[in-house]
């Protein structure tokens, strides 16, 4: 969702310092850092490792974490940004100066003043008062909302962006998250609420961006469990010998059929190869992780010392139409 700010203007120009225009992979800087200093006092914090962004990425909750990990999983994504500023002024589309999108026409974000103005919903934009520079007073500031994970996928037409908005129930698409004080009045919650959702997806819109909205719910546990302790590891084996690491993948690939352990095979390579039992392990959650082995993550749990069962549902295809791009 598009998190309001309450900020002070120093605060306000650090935001637009990281994030106007935001960098792109390892130089990627949230407008909200998971960290004590920045995080919302209530929020579950973390920071998550990603190989291929090669950097920590920032979640504020469980379950961002949770559709954080869903989405590094996905092959097709190549950059992610995370609580990144909603502009509030006219800005270029997200994909702009990417080596990716060199020569595609892009349509424009218009900015959410723009936004609000078009959907009748100007007073539901966040302002702060500052001193004007010449003393003659306090002139308002438009200052940005922030939304959760802004996916950039390539398929076979090439590079495009998915919003995704992240809560943890239904409901709190309706009304503020639980444990803060009860409404004076509730309808007026309910809209302001349902107004902040109506700007992010008509700014996203503009720009040919789809929103897709995230619960807790749709991600199964078991399978995002599997995700997390593949991902926890499998980068120690980035520079283990492409050979090596293909016979581990042959061979795992066919104990699916035979029903023989992961850890009996990597045992077998280890004694040939004098692999050591870390590397061994990181390179069957690598191999998981890649899909260079195709095995069932979504309702089985997966042990190395238990055989791996044949894959019954593919998580990209069961979560497909969360990745998809905006039909034209």
């Amino acid at each position: 969702m598009a998190k309001p700010m309450h900020l002070s203007l120093a605060r306000l120009k650090e935001v637009l310092r990281r994030q106007d225009p935001p960098q792109w992979g390892r130089n990627y800087d949230p407008a909200i850092r998971a960290t004590r200093e920045e995080a919302p006092a209530r929020s579950r914090c973390a920071q998550v490792w990603s190989e291929q962004l090669g950097r920590y990425c920032h979640v504020l909750s469980s379950v961002e974490e949770k559709a954080l990990i869903l989405a590094l999983f996905h092959p097709g994504l190549f950059e992610l940004q995370e609580q990144r500023i909603l502009a509030t002024e006219s800005r270029l589309h997200p994909l702009s100066g990417h080596p990716l999108a060199v020569g595609m026409e892009l349509a424009p974000l218009r900015g959410t003043i723009n936004v609000c103005d078009r959907l009748d919903m100007i007073g539901r934009h966040l302002w702060i008062q500052v001193d004007h520079p010449d003393g003659s007073g306090r002139i308002p500031v438009p200052v940005p909302f922030i939304g959760d994970f802004l996916l950039f996928l390539m398929d076979q037409y090439g590079p495009y962006c998915v919003n995704w908005t992240i809560k943890s129930s239904m409901d709190e698409f309706q009304r503020r998250l639980l444990g803060t004080k009860p409404a004076r009045n509730p309808q007026a919650e309910i809209n302001a609420v349902r107004s902040r959702h109506a700007i992010e997806e008509r700014y996203y819109a503009d720009a040919w961006i789809p929103t897709v909205r995230i619960v807790d719910r749709d991600l199964p546990e078991s399978l995002i469990q599997n995700l997390r302790n593949l991902l926890l590891v499998q980068h120690r084996a980035a520079e283990m010998d492409a050979g090596l690491y293909a016979e581990i993948c042959e061979r795992l690939q066919s104990s699916i059929q035979t029903g023989q352990k992961p850890l009996d095979v990597l045992l077998s390579v280890m004694h040939r190869h004098d692999l050591s039992l870390d590397l061994a392990k990181a390179s069957f959650a690598r191999a998981l992780w890649r899909r260079d082995v195709c095995a069932e993550l979504m309702d089985e749990v997966i042990f190395i010392d238990r055989a791996l069962k044949p894959q019954r549902r593919d998580p990209l295809q069961v979560f497909s139409a969360w990745f998809a791009r905006q039909p034209l």
